[in-house]
């Protein structure tokens, strides 16, 4: 009877329409629409469509290569099919290839100009590159073809969330969450954005959120910790920065976190070891040199204090922050020509002269 069944099932598989095994693949039935598709291929080697499709569940399967090969095969058949493009450019993002990607999105993009998630790609990988410009007319582009395409809001909020414009941010993202709720990045970003706006406890949900799709996503647990801070939920938060230490990920942030915790219980000797490792990840980051020279002077030793400043100053020159509390400093330590010099003409004081 098993031998029957077996039987059975793959008849029934060779009988299959190219239409019904899509609907095994949509419904999750991985093996049973692999096997589907290749029996058509059998039948029909060079079927554009199978070999797509087939291309894109060995790339759900973690088979990069087969998944390019097929893909490509499809191209061949068909090079006028915008989406087998569209497939390829995604293949070779996941691949490490990021311009073969563009090339594949642009070439999409050509033969069909209305196709939103391409505009949403391109978008995303000049945001990624920097190019906020280019970023945000891709994103307006796509905007006008589907106003409501969660890819198009996400990549809004976050030009938004880049030019610290909170408001919008929300916005756009808060939208975004609500017609995609299982995508993490969304999540981040929405909480980011809610974040800057002091809305902390809406913030916190959102970056819960955003670990409970994707546990491993440090940049979330990160700042779920900030966030849990600043509602003074100071245990919750040194048990994050902690787990992000022992993993060994967001290690300069994690190290300024416990600082901050520390600082926050009144432990500042503590507070100055975890900022000084902070410091020793990024000697240039003028918040860590500020931290420590904080913990320096509440501990009575202003040379010290100075010194951590006009360090930070010397490695970040442009760290403005750092220079009315050096001016300060040297002042009170009868330092008055350096410390008009700091006020002048910036950072000019050699590392030895705060000694």
């Amino acid at each position: 009877m098993r031998g029957l069944n077996a039987a059975w099932r793959s008849f029934r598989l060779s009988e299959m329409t190219l239409q019904e095994a899509l609907e095994l693949h949509k419904n999750g039935q991985l093996d049973a629409a692999e096997q589907a598709y290749r029996e058509h291929l059998l039948a029909e080697p060079g079927d554009a469509h199978a070999l797509h499709l087939l291309g894109v569940l060995r790339q759900q399967c973690g088979d990069g290569d087969e998944a390019l090969g097929l893909i490509r095969q499809a191209i061949v058949a068909n090079p006028e099919d915008a989406q087998f493009h569209l497939s390829l450019g995604g293949a070779l993002l996941r691949a490490g290839d990021g311009e073969g990607a563009r090339a594949s999105f642009e070439r999409a993009l050509v033969l069909d100009p209305n196709r939103v998630q391409t505009h949403g790609l391109l978008g995303l990988m000049a945001l990624q590159s920097g190019d906020a410009a280019d970023a945000e007319s891709r994103f307006r582009v796509g905007r006008r073809a589907a106003d409501e395409d969660p890819m198009i809001l996400f990549g809004l909020g976050s030009i938004y969330l880049e030019r610290r414009d909170a408001a919008n941010a929300a916005k756009f993202l808060s939208r975004a969450a609500e017609l995609k709720p299982d995508d993490s990045g969304i999540q981040t970003n929405l909480g980011c954005a809610l974040f800057e706006q002091g809305a902390f406890g809406l913030a916190e949900k959102a970056f819960e959120n955003a670990l409970r799709l994707r546990p491993d996503l440090s940049i979330a647990k990160l700042h779920l910790a900030r966030s849990r801070m600043r509602q003074d939920k100071i245990e919750a938060a040194r048990e994050l920065f902690s787990e992000l230490l022992a993993a060994n990920v967001q290690t300069f942030s994690a190290n300024a976190g416990l600082g901050d915790v520390a600082r926050k219980q009144g432990r500042i000797v503590h507070a100055l070891k975890y900022y000084r490792r902070a410091l020793a990840i990024d000697p240039a980051q003028a918040g860590a040199a500020s931290s420590c020279a904080w913990c320096m002077e509440v501990l009575g030793d202003l040379q010290g204090a100075a010194q951590y400043l006009a360090d930070g100053l010397r490695l970040n020159p442009n760290a403005d922050e750092l220079r009315r509390p050096l001016a300060e400093l040297l002042d009170r330590l009868g330092r008055s020509e350096e410390a008009q010099q700091v006020r002048n003409s910036g950072p000019t004081i050699s590392t030895g002269s705060v000694s």
